[in-house]
């Protein structure tokens, strides 16, 4: 009788077993679909950016909407599965995104214009704006000194013409002139008189005002204006255009109407058309683009060529300056001062002096004024050495950023300040010679996620106390891995080079709603690249080369970087098309640990695209403790020649089919990432005592629960392992390891999650404890959060053989944990025993400790 109840107790502790195990695996394949539709999710949101960049249609935009909100939802549905404690207001959030999101696709229309006036802080494209005001805009993104202003858009400009019909008479006028350069010339001038004549469109006229009063200073007048050409066509190397076009300058809120209609008309001079010509270019292109920009109240001006455009071969710049505004300069209308000025040695200066005649000036009722250089400024030099100094630093800092030989127009102001107010390519006759050596590359590789260009002082961040520092002066961030919470230090960064990640993943999508340059995939650049050197990123190229060294300090040049609202690093946008994207693509979720990391901080669906991802996590910990919790009939126990042993639920494909059914060896583990872990933990040398000297007193005794931890962490080791997936909570020597990865052939999806807390020591220990595994996990290229004692670390996008090379050095550190607590007695001792463990000595033989600290 007694033997039968057993019988049939035992048969049913088994069956619930069983059920319980399948129950988990059901578990395991509802996060492996999440995590796969968290990848679905990611690529799904870059190609809608993309789409939206590109101007695509509403119904376009409208399916990728649908797709996205599919894809979401799914996330959502799978987290709620598993049983996520934040389940119910999870779906709420969704819910309430998904509306708002179907009404801004309802409110989408495909005749919209977008803004007509985009501001220089925006990232500028040529194809919008022209090549000047792009370029502009680049200076202005990198902290470089260029008068605030905006560009009127070509496509603006174009609407202009169509709607007052001016571009079917100008197409008729100048594909009917008559041959001859009298019938061009007349043709040209009527053409003009058309544009000058006309009035603008109430949109234009009134975004023209708008974007003029936001130039004005809080309680101060509207600045003084200048108005200049932007063509497509303009600025470019093969045809600069330089002299062709008009500039109207010293204009007023009241008359920069009248300015904008100059400039527009000053695209069809006789010289411009005749320029065209001998161009190969139609004689009607309507490609013009107006910047706008405040007046520097110039005391001098002129041009900077980066070299010599005559006779590169002396390496030397070429400065040509005039006292007042700059047009006398350009337009060769009075003696200027010219300066040869060394390369490489900005303070060897060769000055010819000219006797100066006449100047430009702002006239007091609007425009220009010449007038005569008073006596005793006559024979006086333009610029001073130290303005010459400071000159050709920035124009060689601006040179790196463009990456060309470049032709520069500057101002000096009365404050001694200098601005830029033009850079193109510098057309360069080498005559036969050889130009100089490219720039030394310290990097070539990975994937553009963001395009353009950057320039600053290469910084190392593998730490999340990294990101709220605002930086001293311009820096490009070179980071191990891509780890969300960097998207907090985006704003302060010029750019970035990851060496892991992917064009699709979290960090990725917030450069690109921040319009910073970045390149991703990029392995082996925090190797290869100093920290501290001055060094330009090209994104699109796949390129960071060093700026050149007389540069000298970057900070004393350029400007923080511009911060940029929604509306800017998304400058084209219209606002229909804008709300879109306000409500998808920026992530306001970055720490995954800190108190606002809520599902009610949740406003955009990538918010709930990360929150999801990092709950799911969470939850599959939470559902191997219910298992061991309800029965251990269905784990294996997994033993060595260590002291360890790991209890492992085999969620299929986690131990070979020949496994026996209780206690296993390591070569039963089929799991990658398990067999990885567990070479690290089993690595011989590993100290099984105490050091000598070493204050072990209180070790054992405290700090048993986690209480920052999200759940409780259970007692036992235990592994939740498939083929390339582990999930395990470490408890060694009353320290507490969560640790989450993915190891497979595929780099895009590896992962590897570590937190680490708890012991027995005394807090100051533990916290010097985090301190050594931080340096520890950093040289191996995670990015770690550390707070207090509670250690944080993550590996994102490797490839198989460089995970599994992390899990393996995890392995050794939770070894290397268990006795360290006692020899953090003083203040070195982190770095002390870290230099050990890098070293090899994991059992600390050569490791001293200092002196017991009460």
């Amino acid at each position: 009788m007694i033997g039968r109840l057993w019988r049939a107790f035992k048969s049913r502790r088994e069956t619930r077993a069983k059920a319980s195990l399948d129950a988990l695996k059901v578990r395991y394949h509802t996060f492996r679909v999440l995590l796969a539709n968290n990848e679905r999710a990611l690529d799904r949101l870059a190609a809608f950016e993309t789409a939206l960049a590109a101007g695509a249609p509403a119904e376009a935009l409208a399916a990728d909407v649908e797709n996205l909100l599919a894809v979401a939802f799914e996330m959502v549905d799978g987290a709620v599965r598993l049983d996520v404690p934040e389940g119910g207001a999870l779906y709420d959030r969704q819910l309430r995104l998904e509306e708002a999101l179907r009404t801004a696709v309802e409110n989408l229309d495909d005749v919209g214009r977008g803004p007509s006036c985009l501001p220089l802080a925006a990232p500028l494209a040529a194809a919008d704006v022209g090549g000047k005001a792009a370029g502009l805009s680049q200076l202005t993104r990198n902290g470089f000194p260029v008068p605030d202003g905006f560009a009127v858009t070509v496509r603006a400009c174009r609407d202009f013409l169509r709607e007052t019909g001016l571009e079917d008479a100008i197409r008729r006028r100048l594909g009917q002139a008559p041959a001859g350069e009298a019938a061009l010339a007349e043709t040209c001038a009527a053409v003009r008189r058309d544009i000058l004549s006309s009035g603008l469109p109430d949109w234009l006229r009134a975004d023209l005002r708008k974007a003029a009063r936001s130039l004005a200073r809080d309680g101060q007048p509207a600045p003084a204006l200048a108005a200049r050409s932007s063509a497509l066509t303009e600025d470019r190397p093969e045809h600069s255009f330089a002299g062709q076009f008009v500039s109207e300058l010293n204009l007023s809120a009241d008359t920069l109407e009248q300015g904008f209609l100059a400039v527009m008309a000053g695209a069809f001079t006789e010289q411009a058309a005749v320029y065209r010509r001998e161009a190969g270019l139609p004689p009607a292109a309507l490609d013009m683009a107006v910047l706008v920009q405040v007046m520097v109240p110039a005391v001098a001006a002129g041009v900077v060529f980066t070299i010599d455009p005559v006779h590169p071969e002396t390496e030397r710049m070429l400065v040509s300056a005039v006292p007042g505004l700059g047009v006398l300069a350009v337009s060769g209308a009075a003696p200027v001062d010219v300066y040869r000025i060394d390369r490489t040695d900005p303070g060897d200066v060769i000055a010819h002096v000219a006797r100066k005649t006449r100047r430009a000036v702002a006239a007091p009722g609007g425009g220009l004024r010449r007038e005569p250089v008073p006596r005793d400024q006559k024979h006086v030099p333009v610029l001073g050495d130290a303005v010459l100094s400071r000159l050709a630093r920035l124009c060689l800092a601006a040179e790196a950023l463009a990456g060309t030989w470049s032709d520069l127009e500057f101002a000096l102001d009365g404050d001694g300040a200098l601005w830029l107010l033009q850079c193109r390519p510098a057309r360069i006759m080498w005559g036969g010679k050889r130009p100089p050596a490219p720039p030394k590359e310290f990097y070539r590789g990975g994937m553009a996620a963001t395009p353009g260009r950057c320039l600053g002082r290469a910084l190392h961040v593998d730490d999340a106390a990294d990101l709220g520092q605002a930086p001293d002066g311009p820096v490009v961030a070179v980071l191990p891995t891509a780890a969300p919470e960097a998207a907090r230090g985006l704003a302060l960064w010029q750019g970035a080079v990851v060496a892991g990640g992917n064009p699709a993943d979290h960090l990725s999508t917030v450069a690109r709603e921040t319009g910073r340059p970045m390149l991703t995939r990029a392995a082996g650049a925090v190797e290869a690249i100093p920290a501290g050197a001055l060094i330009v990123l090209d994104a699109d190229a796949g390129r960071v080369t060093a700026a050149p060294a007389a540069i000298g300090d970057v900070a004393e040049l350029l400007r923080p970087p511009v911060r940029l609202a929604p509306a800017c690093a998304a400058p084209c946008l219209s606002p229909a098309r804008l709300r879109l994207h306000e409500l998808l693509a920026p992530l306001t979720l970055t720490g995954a640990y800190g108190p606002t990391f809520s599902v009610l901080e949740c406003r955009t669906l990538h918010d709930i695209i990360r929150f999801t991802h990092e709950v799911a996590v969470m939850a599959l910990f939470s559902a191997g403790d219910a298992l061991l919790s309800q029965s251990l009939d269905q784990v294996r126990i997994l033993r060595g020649d260590g002291p360890f042993e790991v209890m492992v639920i085999d969620l299929g494909g986690g131990l070979r089919d020949d496994a026996p059914e209780r206690h296993i060896r390591p070569e039963s583990v089929a799991s990658i990432p398990l067999a990885a872990l567990w070479r690290g933990l089993s690595a011989p040398g590993q100290r099984a005592a105490p050091l000598p000297g070493a204050d072990a007193s209180g070790v054992f005794g405290r700090g048993l629960t986690d209480a920052r931890s999200r759940r409780p962490v259970g007692e036992p080791n235990y592994a939740l392992a498939a083929r390339d997936y582990v999930n395990v909570n470490a408890r060694v020597e009353f320290h507490f390891a969560m640790i989450d990865a993915v190891c497979g052939p595929r780099a895009r999806g590896n992962h590897v999650r570590l937190r680490f807390k708890g012991g027995g020591a005394s807090p100051e220990k533990r916290r010097r404890r985090a301190r050594c595994l931080e340096r520890i996990l950093k040289s191996a290229g995670f990015f770690v959060s550390r707070g207090d004692d509670l250690l944080s670390a993550s590996l994102a996008d490797a490839p198989e053989a460089a995970t599994a090379e992390s899990l393996v050095l995890l392995g050794r550190l939770l070894g290397f944990a268990r006795l360290l607590d006692a020899a953090m007695t003083d203040d070195d001792a982190p770095d002390r025993a870290a230099d050990a463990f890098l070293a090899g000595d994991a059992a600390l033989a050569a490791f001293t400790a200092g002196a017991p600290v009460a």
